[in-house]
């Protein structure tokens, strides 16, 4: 009788242990309880277990935290949603204001691209159509894209990039058909993600993330990082990049934010435009004339035009030509969108206006 209770136990617990994950040598948890870099990348998104629940809803897990920024990427009118997974035990380290904020390894950045029905009512729907990663190995980061599946149960690693087709009414009433949504290449994130020839992150820096929570008006972003201790002391008194999409900026500062935003991740000292000598991030403190104003592109030509900015004059102005075209080698940027940005370009227009 003990040597039958023997072997039902036995079998139990081996039916078990080939239920669990411990033993599976595929699963993303190591033994620390974090994801384990040496399986990354995953070929599925849901293997990395960053949401609980339906995936769709994107609900975090544990050690995973979701994030804003002031002003974000112009991305073909998709809205985004951004986490940040952090490594059991590890906090984030304030360098400055602009820099972007120290991470440490293992960390992975997320981005969810999605496309609500109307933008003016979320409740009526959305389709999430790609998630990136970037993903902090040893002192490289390096970029991952995932495609979601038209039951928006699953997304899949996509190396050699995509295009998917959308559309969105957004706040305006406006419907927008994107015929040509384009998930990049993984190797095309270098274009943008580029400083000093080194992958870095482009969004989170305490410039662009000391904001209110969209939940709790009374707490900034960067002290909730604090009291949840993921972020280490940081300097309080914190520049912030403004949201531009606030019409009652005034218009010289709400165009520096838009540009800083959809520009200057390459046109900034060291960035992947550095050579042009166009600097557009906020900080930016130099020559005037690096700025755009008067200043003649070093490798391209527009018809009929010569500065990248002629101060009150936004149709004689090759910065603005180019963000209202669509097609190489005139568009700009060069990923990353397929149509035009209304609401850039109205920005820009004024900003143009408004310079002496």
């Amino acid at each position: 009788m003990r040597k039958k209770i023997y072997v039902v136990v036995l079998l139990s617990l081996m039916l078990l242990g080939s239920s669990c994950n411990i033993e599976d040598k595929d699963a993303p948890i190591n033994e620390y309880g974090n994801i384990d870099l040496n399986k990354v990348p995953y070929n599925k998104l849901s293997d990395y277990r960053f949401f609980t629940g339906a995936m769709n809803e994107l609900n975090p897990a544990q050690g995973v935290y979701p994030y804003d920024l002031t002003a974000s990427l112009f991305s073909d009118y998709a809205a985004k949603e951004r986490l940040i997974y952090l490594p059991e035990g590890t906090t984030m380290e304030y360098q400055g204001d602009f820099k972007v904020l120290e991470f440490p390894i293992g960390t992975i950045i997320i981005k969810n691209f999605i496309y609500y029905e109307d933008v003016r009512d979320k409740s009526l729907g959305r389709t999430i159509l790609e998630t990136r990663l970037l993903v902090r190995k040893e002192t490289k980061w390096k970029p991952f894209a995932y495609k979601w599946n038209d039951e928006q149960t699953e997304a899949t690693r996509l190396i050699v990039g995509g295009t998917a087709t959308a559309s969105t009414i957004i706040e305006n009433g406006t419907l927008k058909e994107i015929e040509r949504y384009v998930i990049p290449r993984e190797l095309d994130c270098r274009t943008c993600h580029n400083l000093n020839e080194e992958m870095t992150p482009i969004g989170p820096k305490p410039a662009n993330l000391y904001m209110m929570m969209k939940d709790d008006q009374s707490l900034n972003q960067l002290d909730h990082f604090v009291e949840n201790g993921i972020l280490n002391e940081y300097d309080y008194s914190v520049t912030q990049i403004p949201d531009y999409s606030d019409s009652t900026l005034d218009p010289i500062i709400r165009g520096r934010a838009y540009l800083d935003a959809n520009c200057a991740f390459c046109h900034r000292q060291g960035g992947t435009s550095n050579a042009n000598g166009l600097y557009i991030n906020w900080d930016y403190e130099g020559e005037r004339i690096h700025t755009g104003i008067f200043k003649i592109p070093t490798n391209y030509n527009a018809p009929g035009l010569q500065y990248d900015i002629v101060p009150g004059n936004p149709d004689e102005s090759i910065l603005l030509y180019r963000m209202t075209q669509t097609e190489a080698p005139d568009v700009m940027p060069q990923i990353g969108r397929s149509i035009n940005h209304d609401g850039g370009i109205e920005i820009i227009s004024e900003y143009i206006s408004n310079l002496e």
